[in-house]
């Protein structure tokens, strides 16, 4: 029977292993016949979309869409729907495709606009087909280029400020060719539609390789990575691989190596941008010849592992410093930074050591004890690119509890940021009730200062962000629960000081606060507390009204402390009370230029 079923199925095997090769053979002759006209600088190249369908692969197209593929099927189906999804922060936005101009902004919000313009629910739907292979998604994001193409002929045709904005211009050309790869996945590939995505990638193109249109920043570095990608799938043409990668090359590497400072940091003065870049040069090193990279470049970006070991805190997230978010060290995390094996004892248990580096200027300081206490104060400044005005803030986190945090950044529109990235928002020192303005010539941001023993660390710092006024801090880490601050002004117009003011920013799981005029008692979960005391009588402590974004465009309430002096020097104490420590530090007293405190019964003394 088994014999007589072999019999008669082999001939329908045949038979469909014919169709096959038929089609094969008629897509491959398709290809072969099709030249793909792209005219970048109104320069004309003719390339094979044969040549082009072998070398391109949608797995290698960098990712910009962050969901996994459950959530992002969800997404791709309301998109089937006409629901664009613009990030998962901002609600869907019902519109038929018919009635699309590209002008729509329904958040009236800059972010928005941006991954609107960058057609990231193409990509969407690109990754929704890639997974399931469900042929509507793939269908319904050529006719949204197709739109988006007619609607935008020449780069003079702009339906927003994002139609020719870096970013856009960089995520949109990937996505395209997302949709490219997935139709060329096809047994009859639309030749049609290609040719119309290729001739809009010429303006995509001319626009990113334009000088004017590229600057010292991680977007510069998004558009080198599609012109670096477009350049690999199309080497078989010399002449056009000649004009895009090499001077892509050039200034991308130029532009890498400006944006990380000798110790591996990211100088965009943010947690989440240094975890980004690291993982956008890691894909951009990807598509350059290996002859290509600098040696010396190449130790420069394995230095990002050790910012990132310096930065991590206790319980493996990171403080948000600058324009970050929640950012979690992970097996996913240490997987994008090449499993070091640091990472993988951290992410095992292992407690790391304090960490002084005056050149990025960020200190970390650690306990080796279960309190897992944890300080790290920020002092740098290299541009305004994500910068917050923080210099000299600084977090703590201690028994697993965040005591004081930073405030993350909300969006880039108007509302909350102004707040969000001035120095009444961070754990730092403003003068006479006034903000300060990063940017200005002679500006610095530094650490002064470290010194070390078993029971004491401490870190001086200064910045000028201020006209013409220096503002110091030194800070007694006094473990594993004792925070003294010492902060204080100087000018050679000592007429400019009128008064000095702290701000302490307490974590969300904070629950109560009682405030008096030179004392507040800050209450937690797992009967932890903070106490902020001032010991002067012209000290002052007030509870601000402050909040906190510590996930985009979602703002929750905090408790924060303000305490001020007039005059141009202010000494504080935080002190964290729980029976959770074994040797906690207790009577804490400061006076004739002494700190007085006590730990295990016995009484010490520590010279300001």
């Amino acid at each position: 029977m088994k014999k007589i079923y072999y019999i008669l199925l082999t001939p329908l095997i045949l038979l469909i292993s014919c169709n096959k090769n038929v089609t094969d053979n008629t897509k491959i002759e398709k290809l072969k016949d099709t030249s793909i006209e792209i005219e970048p600088d109104s320069t004309s190249y003719s390339l094979s979309l044969y040549d082009i369908s072998k070398k391109i692969n949608f797995k290698e197209i960098p990712r910009t869409v962050p969901y996994d593929s459950i959530k992002n099927k969800r997404f791709a189906d309301l998109i089937l729907k006409d629901s664009i999804v613009v990030l998962h922060s901002f609600k869907p936005y019902y519109i038929p495709i018919e009635k699309i101009t590209w002008s729509e902004n329904p958040e009236n919000n800059n972010t928005w606009q941006n991954y609107y313009e960058a057609l990231f629910f193409v990509s969407i739907l690109n990754h929704g087909y890639q997974d399931y292979g469900i042929e509507a998604y793939h269908e319904k994001a050529k006719k949204y280029i197709l739109n988006y193409i007619e609607k935008h002929p020449s780069l003079e045709e702009k339906t927003s400020d994002y139609t020719w904005y870096d970013h856009a211009v960089a995520f949109r050309t990937l996505h395209m060719l997302q949709t490219v790869a997935n139709d060329l996945e096809q047994d009859d590939p639309d030749t049609k539609f290609i040719k119309k995505v290729f001739n809009s990638l010429s303006l995509n193109v001319t626009f990113m390789m334009d000088p004017k249109n590229y600057r010292i920043h991680n977007h510069s570095l998004m558009m080198d990575r599609s012109l670096l990608y477009l350049a690999k799938i199309t080497k078989s043409d010399s002449l056009f691989y000649d004009k895009i990668y090499y001077p892509t090359v050039t200034r991308t590497i130029e532009n890498m190596d400006k944006v990380i400072d000798p110790t591996g940091l990211a100088r965009e003065h943010s947690t989440t941008y240094h975890i980004f870049d690291h993982n956008l040069n890691k894909t951009i090193l990807t598509f350059i010849e290996e002859d290509d990279i600098n040696p010396a470049f190449q130790l420069k970006i394995l230095r990002k592992n050790d910012v990132l070991l310096q930065l991590v805190k206790p319980d493996l997230t990171f403080p948000i410093w600058g324009d970050s978010q929640i950012e979690v060290l992970n097996n996913q995390r240490a997987e994008e930074f090449g499993n070091d094996q640091r990472i993988l004892d951290v992410l095992a248990g292992k407690r790391l050591p304090s960490i002084v580096n005056f050149e990025n200027n960020i200190a970390t300081l650690r306990t080796q004890k279960n309190d897992s206490s944890y300080v790290a104060l920020f002092a740098n400044f290299y541009s305004r690119v994500h910068k917050h005005n923080d210099d000299l803030s600084f977090v703590f986190q201690t028994l697993g509890m965040d005591i004081l945090t930073d405030q993350g950044y909300y969006g880039y529109e108007k509302e909350h940021r102004p707040f969000l990235m001035s120095v009444f928002a961070h754990n730092s020192i403003a003068i006479n009730n006034e903000d300060y303005w990063p940017g200005k010539k002679g500006q610095y941001s530094k650490l002064t200062g470290y010194s070390k023993s078993d029971a004491v660390e401490i870190i001086s710092g200064e910045h000028t962000m201020y006209d013409s006024i220096t503002v110091k801090r030194k800070l007694y880490f006094i473990k594993p629960n004792v925070i003294v601050l010492q902060d204080w002004a100087e000018s050679k117009y000592p007429n400019l000081i009128k008064n000095i003011s702290q701000q302490f920013n307490f974590g969300e799981k904070a629950t109560d606060i009682q405030v008096s005029e030179n004392n507040a008692i800050i209450t937690f979960p797992k009967n932890i507390s903070a106490i902020v005391k001032s010991f002067s009588n012209d000290d002052k402590i007030t509870l601000e009204k402050s909040y906190r974004s510590r996930i985009q465009y979602s703002i929750t309430p905090i408790y924060q402390i303000k305490v001020q002096k007039p005059g141009n020097k202010l000494t504080t104490v935080i002190e964290v009370q729980s029976s959770a420590y074994k040797y906690p530090v207790s009577n804490i007293n400061i006076q004739e230029g002494e700190i007085e405190y006590t730990i295990k019964g016995k009484k010490y003394n520590l010279t300001l």
